[in-house]
């Protein structure tokens, strides 16, 4: 009998009468979660918060070998080496991405198993949500992998050691897993329990799992596909936005880290770098013109995220119109592309009912030509997409990865190639060695393009 009415765990506990060998409750083991109906829902619950570490563990750190943020005042000298470039080996810099987002794999793939073992006591419409929100965040999380490290593993689960592979196998991995998430919700779309009791609020997986796949087809150079899934975005409405929320005690990635050992600000060379009249800034940034940091950055305060419980977007709408442009310039639908990158330019207050970035922009004057279009939609993308993560890997796309910016200079793009890998998996992986997997090696001579082998 399918059951199709759930309760939402706070923790599981599972003590043996008088036994002195108790379990954590508060920790238990795999077989407790993936052999139980509210175990599984549990998994599901706590697969949300682990993305949400790990997204944001890869937007700071994307954030700050770029030219997005900069170390405050009192952050550690690891910190503010980092946003002058310098990643050493054994840094939690260079740590944190890769074990957050292997954090967020494995719950994810536990998830895929109790979903499929405990089948016929799910509802249809639930055990299909399930399996396509762990089919999304596992990918997305393997996503962030492969944008912050050269080589990556994607066979993880249940096995000891895992090979790390190139992007040219770690991305169609990706892509397919998030093609399997779109496929499992048009067989069966999501029940309302799994929508309303387990789904983050705020979230729309529908419209989460088109702009990834977007997303990753534009990384692979697949126009065609980039522009079919980018269409299926919705871009108006409140549904259109997707936020992680942030109940109290929880706090914002962003939040966490305006100060402290790991703090970190905006620039403020982003946001005087805009054109005078382009309102975006004001959605993210607070400006400033006394506020610096640890080796001297200028800084803005954070805005939209000042507040603890913030909710943090999995995407921003535009994206999906800077994509589309993107494609159709690639086509060369020149007009159509424009057109895409002017919905974008020309949003403001009140348009399409979205609470995201507002340029407010005069749409461009002229016929541009393809390659005119291409660095507008970056220039774009560098405004409309702050604190996403996406500048890396678009400074790596155009070829700008322009070195280390020693303070108090101000950097431009990129400023390394990658992050080095994590020292816990050298140790614990034979196939992880510093003999079998040598960190890459970054440019010596800039601008730099950055070979993804």
């Amino acid at each position: 009998m399918n059951i199709t009415r759930y309760s939402r765990p706070l923790a599981l506990v599972a003590l043996a009468a008088c036994s002195l060998d108790l379990q954590n409750p508060n920790n238990p083991t795999v077989d407790q979660v993936t052999t139980s109906v509210d175990g599984v829902i549990a998994l599901a619950t706590g697969l949300q918060g682990r993305f949400a570490t790990s997204y944001g563990s890869f937007a700071y750190t994307a954030g700050l070998v770029t030219d997005e943020f900069a170390a405050t005042s009192a952050a550690l000298i690891s910190i503010s080496d980092a946003e002058q470039g310098a990643v050493p080996s054994g840094t939690g810099i260079a740590d944190a991405v890769f074990n957050s987002v292997y954090r967020t794999v494995r719950t994810a793939d536990d998830l895929l198993t109790g979903a499929n073992a405990l089948a016929s006591q799910f509802d249809a419409g639930t055990r299909s949500g399930l399996r396509a929100l762990a089919f999304t965040l596992k990918a997305e999380a393997l996503g962030e992998a492969l944008m912050a490290y050269q080589r990556v593993p994607v066979e993880t689960f249940g096995v000891v050691a895992p090979t790390y592979v190139p992007r040219a196998q770690a991305l169609p991995v990706v892509r397919s897993l998030l093609d399997s998430a779109a496929a499992v919700i048009a067989a069966t779309p999501p029940s309302t329990f799994f929508t309303a009791s387990i789904l983050t609020p705020g979230v729309n997986l529908p419209n989460v799992i088109q702009m990834y796949r977007a997303r990753y087809a534009r990384m692979a150079g697949d126009d065609a596909t980039a522009l079919a899934a980018a269409n299926l975005v919705a871009r108006s409405g409140t549904g259109a936005l997707s936020v992680l929320t942030f109940p109290a005690p929880t706090v914002n990635p962003y939040a966490n880290v305006t100060g402290g050992p790991n703090g970190i600000a905006p620039r403020r060379q982003w946001r005087l770098s805009m054109l005078p009249q382009d309102q975006r800034f004001a959605y993210f940034v607070t400006p400033s013109t006394t506020l610096s940091g640890r080796v001297g950055a200028q800084l803005d305060s954070w805005n939209r995220y000042a507040n603890a419980q913030a909710p943090l977007p999995l995407y921003f709408p535009d994206e999906a119109l800077l994509i589309k442009a993107e494609a159709l310039a690639n086509q060369n639908q020149l007009s159509a592309a424009q057109a895409a990158l002017d919905s974008v330019r020309t949003d403001c207050t009140g348009g399409r009912g979205l609470d995201d970035p507002k340029a407010c922009l005069p749409a461009l004057s002229g016929a541009l030509t393809q390659a005119q279009l291409r660095d507008e939609i970056y220039v774009q993308r560098r405004y409309e997409l702050f604190g996403t993560g996406l500048r890396w890997e678009d400074t790596r796309r155009r070829n700008a990865i322009r070195g280390p910016v020693a303070a108090p200079g101000v950097p431009a793009d990129g400023q390394r190639c990658w992050l080095p890998y994590a020292v816990g998996d050298r140790n614990a992986n034979p196939n992880a060695t510093f003999a079998a997997l040598p960190d890459p090696a970054e440019p010596g001579s800039f601008p730099a393009s950055c070979p993804a082998q």
